[in-house]
């Protein structure tokens, strides 16, 4: 490893908003400590073009890779084959990063020796440019630049993609990515987590999450249309997890992929509750619920969601209050 940070930015068709991506890691000024490299997914736009000039006038940060389309985790995967960073981190074309933070995380990295760092980060409106934090902090009580032992924080937090720096070589270990998939970001977070031993987290919010584009993976009708790749992300989840218990890793790393695969089996109900009012759609419902507590009844009993769980204890008779609820959240949201 030569690098100290490895920046993935899985590229396609990010001519729109690439400059201010490619631009955030140059500000106040480049830092030799890292490399950034865009991985262009087949792009048929500008994307490469942007790019190179962002090569030939920092060669020794920049770096292109182009590789036909594979999808976000092909990305990933050939970041991870090509990184020269001790640390790695993930950001998509169409956000960026707040330079000053960057700056500190960088630095800090410089004596950090923790499996996960992990930063606050915003999620910031495309048409308001309004900026909001997802998670004010990751636990109460928490010490920033305090190395916990992952067993006393696992059950207490909740990480995401966004936040996350990891080290190289944990990714090194990990089962390859789904390709040609969305929703594999928890791939991502997840598979690292039964070598995790360490984490620190840092006050610095360093990630600009966009919010608010058309056909962002978590907007509903992007979920609707996109149901199937969430199950065999999902699906493929649960198997890894069961695999995990075979191997007897750490308890605290099991409870924390249970909690969150428990969040995970939420979502899907609330795919289900996004669809157009349907009469079979208790019973799918309960059929995901029943082979979820047959299979898995620690992930099962995870799930801590109030209106999920008051559509269990009413047998899914409350699928239609439940529907009309969901569809006013929605619209009050837009």
């Amino acid at each position: 490893m030569d690098k100290l940070l490895t920046v993935v930015i899985p590229a396609y068709n990010i001519e729109k908003y690439e400059e201010q991506c490619l631009s955030s890691f140059v500000k106040p000024k480049a830092l030799p400590e890292i490399e950034v490299l865009v991985v262009n997914d087949g792009s048929s736009d500008r994307t490469v073009e942007i790019a190179e000039k962002y090569v030939q006038k920092y060669p020794d940060i920049f770096r292109v890779i182009n590789k036909e389309n594979g999808g976000h985790g092909s990305t990933i995967n050939r970041g991870i084959e090509e990184a020269r960073g001790t640390y790695f981190k993930v950001v998509d074309g169409d956000d960026w990063v707040d330079g000053a933070a960057f700056g500190k995380l960088v630095r800090f990295l410089h004596t950090a020796k923790s499996d996960f760092i992990v930063n606050r980060y915003y999620w910031v409106h495309n048409q308001t440019g309004e900026k909001k934090l997802e998670f004010e902090s990751p636990f109460p009580g928490v010490s920033y630049g305090r190395e916990y032992a992952f067993s006393e924080v696992s059950g207490k937090t909740f990480l995401k993609m966004h936040a996350l720096t990891i080290k190289t070589e944990l990714l090194r270990k990990i089962p390859k990515i789904d390709e040609h998939c969305f929703y594999v970001d928890m791939e991502y977070v997840l598979f690292p987590i039964p070598y995790v031993r360490t984490v620190t987290f840092l006050e610095e919010v360093v990630y600009q999450y966009r919010i608010g584009l058309a056909g962002q993976s978590m907007d509903m009708k992007s979920m609707q249309k996109n149901e199937v790749n969430y199950t065999r992300v999902l699906d493929r989840l649960l198997a890894y997890y069961e695999e995990q218990q075979r191997r007897k890793i750490p308890v605290y790393c099991l409870t924390y992929l249970e909690n969150s695969l428990g969040r995970m089996a939420a979502t899907r109900f609330k795919i289900f509750l996004s669809f157009p009012y349907d009469r079979s759609i208790p019973g799918k419902m309960k059929a995901f619920d029943r082979n979820l507590k047959e299979g898995y009844p620690r992930i099962y009993a995870a799930v801590i969601n109030k209106p999920v769980l008051l559509l269990r204890k009413s047998g899914y008779l409350l699928y239609p209050a439940a529907h009309l609820a969901f569809y006013w959240k929605e619209r009050i949201k837009k």
